[in-house]
């Protein structure tokens, strides 16, 4: 499922251009992000507002920390974001994640999981990762690969997710593009449709049908600020389908 609330940088790892950038000195920033859905057959909205934390060492060397709030389904959660990604050699980089839910109303109780990028060519990445995610009575396993190409100022991926959820066999099909047009920015288009776990409310977890078209953004404003947004919308199978926008702020300091 494509979601605009609160992205940890980390699942998306340097790019091939990136990934040979010199090392610079550490820096520090502040990512503070809204987010608000509106779903059709008469369910309440979904509100979402987190604060991340980042520590840049290098393109390829990142720490990160979140909290999230959010409210869906007229109940609200409280969600904790952790990640880390470093370089495994002069191709090959690694990231963890995962976050944890003390409330987990109608968030997971907790996700663990970690990937793996190697530059096998220039200019062509290839991406293998795991995730483990744990609901109040449900569990699910995902593999995620992809491949990645950058031409010029463009990018784009192509990724499949197997899955077991729910005792059943799921994937997910995922395309994305995106153009650099400036210094640390972009816009990207991000498909996908698959069966996934979907949350219908305090302890309902069931398999649906689900397709997501998000257009998103990073923008430059000034040395050290970036405007970050994204547009989106999702079908979940025949529940719901809700329709959002994400804005956000990125300073350095």
């Amino acid at each position: 499922m494509i979601r605009a609330a609160l992205p940890l940088g980390l699942l998306v790892l340097a790019s091939a251009a990136g990934a040979q950038a010199p090392s610079q000195p550490p820096q520090d920033r502040i990512l503070l992000l809204a987010d608000h859905h509106r779903l059709d057959r008469g369910l309440a909205d979904w509100n979402e507002a987190g604060v991340q934390l980042s520590r840049h060492w290098s393109v390829r060397e990142v720490a990160e920390i979140g909290l999230l709030r959010t409210r869906r389904f007229g109940q609200d959660d409280t969600q904790l974001q952790a990640g880390y990604s470093a370089a495994l050699g002069p191709r090959l980089t690694g990231a963890v994640q995962g976050n944890a839910s003390p409330s987990h109303h109608v968030l997971a109780r907790y996700a663990l999981g970690g990937n793996l990028q190697y530059e096998f060519a220039d200019r062509w990445l290839a991406h293998a990762g795991a995730r483990h995610t744990r609901y109040d009575n449900a569990r699910v396993n995902q593999l995620r690969l992809a491949l990645e190409h950058y031409t010029g100022p463009f990018s784009v991926l192509a990724a499949w997710s197997p899955a077991r959820a729910l005792g059943q066999g799921a994937d997910t099909v995922e395309l994305r593009g995106h153009w650099y047009y400036g210094e640390d920015s972009s816009v990207g288009v991000i498909a996908s449709r698959g069966d996934e776990a979907t949350q219908l409310g305090a302890g309902r977890v069931v398999l649906a049908d689900v397709r997501s078209l998000a257009l998103t953004g990073r923008h430059g404003l000034a040395p050290g600020r970036w405007l970050v947004w994204g547009v989106n919308r999702t079908r979940q199978g025949d529940f719901y389908t809700r329709s959002g926008a994400t804005l956000g702020l990125q300073l350095a300091f």
